[in-house]
């Protein structure tokens, strides 16, 4: 049996998957700080790393000795400008942030892939729906859902890609936001759910597209946002 990565570990959807799999899986933590790691046991591994960083993401690739059965993305940035204050390079940051270190990560590793293994990537409801000021965002994150249905149509059946695509939730990406009650509140109620969500609201469903139980589930996008994207109630 293989073992489960989950890069970006200690933000709130990756420490609530950690929490939901831990008893039953192999899992692999990867972040970018070690604090808050749940802690170590024979079956959980953490370790410090920013896939940002090529060349120790490579180093890290390298060493893995073992079948990989699933790799959770739980990771990502928010970066809400003017499109016409949003610079070049601050574009290339967020897709760097956002997609190219993910495809790289993946570009490196897939051949280290178990048979009906899975991937979970996250992207946004801004990658389908206008939102103002979400350009650079908004591009990186639907070209993400882009890279999971064209992954997931050339590794099948061996592996699944699936994303999951939020609103705003509470995490520490987030905070800038949600920290202000108040904003925070108002926003949720532009839901139909009356909140924003939070990372147990998200791990659910990554929980369950990870495992076996979706084994007849790819190239699909599922929203997870409290029901913003498709209804309007008020």
């Amino acid at each position: 049996m293989g073992k489960i990565l989950i890069i970006g570990a200690n933000g709130a959807v990756g420490k609530s998957c950690a929490q939901k799999l831990k008893d039953k899986n192999e899992l692999v933590l990867i972040s970018r700080s070690k604090e808050g790691d749940i802690e170590n046991s024979t079956n959980i591994t953490s370790f410090k790393l920013d896939i940002n960083d090529y060349e120790n993401t490579q180093k890290f690739i390298n060493s893995i000795d073992y079948e990989i059965s699933g790799i959770i993305f739980a990771l990502g940035s928010i970066v809400l400008k003017p499109f016409t204050q949003t610079s070049i390079k601050e574009f290339m940051d967020v897709m760097n942030s956002n997609f190219f270190n993910i495809a790289n990560f993946l570009h490196n590793s897939i051949d280290k892939f178990s048979d009906n293994s899975s991937v979970v990537f996250f992207s946004s409801i801004a990658a389908s729906r206008g939102f103002k000021n979400h350009t650079a965002i908004s591009s990186a994150k639907s070209a993400l859902k882009g890279l999971s249905v064209s992954l997931a149509a050339d590794f099948a059946p061996k592996i699944r890609f699936n994303t999951i695509s939020p609103s705003l939730s509470y995490s520490k990406m987030s905070n800038f936001i949600t920290s202000n009650e108040k904003v925070a509140e108002g926003l949720g109620k532009l839901h139909p759910m009356s909140r924003l969500g939070n990372g147990e609201d998200i791990a659910e469903l990554a929980v369950f597209l990870i495992s076996n139980q979706s084994s007849w589930i790819t190239g699909q996008n599922f929203n997870v946002d409290g029901g913003r994207s498709t209804l309007i109630t008020k």
